[in-house]
């Protein structure tokens, strides 16, 4: 792994291929425009078709050192989603929350990743944005993205929002209660003002979280002899890739 570089995955948690898409779409195309543009290594996971069992509370995973015991989609994702810098959720709002997919992948990965390391609170601290898009204005936008804001505190990771006045914890759309999967795409190709800022918001926010990756991975390396010193930054100092470390 080259420790220069970022790492950023993005995951779009839509069963459909749609306005979600077209949100963390934008999000990705914006990075050709910013100066680190060429050290960003851009990876994308479409839950669309995934297999995603939900926790069953077995406690497998507590035998196995972190491996989930049910095999299906998890597997792939979970270690796609270590090996990230940035993870980049971006969701459709259901009954003002999350996707159960993606909900079904957190839980698991939650329970699991508490296992992998001899630590009760590793330091994974991955740099974590969201963007959510409903039907109407007031649909549970800030709601999800909330809970993965929580998600991201609980598994020790940051999250990170976009600049203001578009952007308060995310980036947030919505498709004025169309329905169409490109209905947010044709707001915003005849310049409709919220579609607008929330492609505006999608931008500031992917700019934001690689900012913050590289900051982060700088201040790593810099202090790697001090964090050596706790096993809780073993994960965090795993992806920097300079040397082995304990596990």
């Amino acid at each position: 792994m080259n420790h220069g570089r970022v790492h950023l995955l993005g995951v779009c948690a839509s069963p459909r291929k749609g306005n979600t898409h077209f949100l963390l779409r934008k999000a990705l195309e914006s990075i050709r425009n910013l100066p680190q543009a060429e050290i960003v290594d851009v990876e994308e996971a479409d839950l669309r078709s995934a297999q995603m069992a939900p926790c069953t509370s077995c406690e497998g995973c507590a035998k196995t050192k972190g491996e989930c015991v049910v095999q299906d989609d998890f597997q792939n994702l979970r270690d796609r989603w270590v090996r990230a810098d940035i993870v980049l959720y971006s969701v459709p709002v259901y009954h003002l929350g999350i996707p159960g997919q993606l909900k079904c992948f957190i839980d698991r990965l939650g329970n699991s990743q508490r296992k992998v390391y001899p630590v009760p609170s590793p330091r994974r601290l991955t740099i974590v944005g969201a963007i959510a898009q409903g039907s109407h204005l007031f649909a549970g936008q800030e709601l999800a993205i909330t809970f993965l804001h929580q998600h991201a505190v609980l598994l020790n990771c940051l999250p990170v929002s976009g600049d203001g006045w578009e952007s308060y914890l995310g980036a947030a759309g919505w498709t004025r209660a169309q329905k169409d999967r490109d209905a947010l795409e044709n707001e915003y190709n005849r310049e409709e003002m919220d579609a607008r800022v929330a492609v505006r918001a999608c931008e500031t926010l992917v700019r934001r979280c690689i900012e913050l990756a590289l900051i982060l991975k700088a201040g790593g390396r810099a202090l790697r002899g001090t964090l050596e010193k706790d096993p809780a930054y073993t994960p965090f100092l795993k992806n920097l890739g300079e040397k082995d470390i304990h596990s």
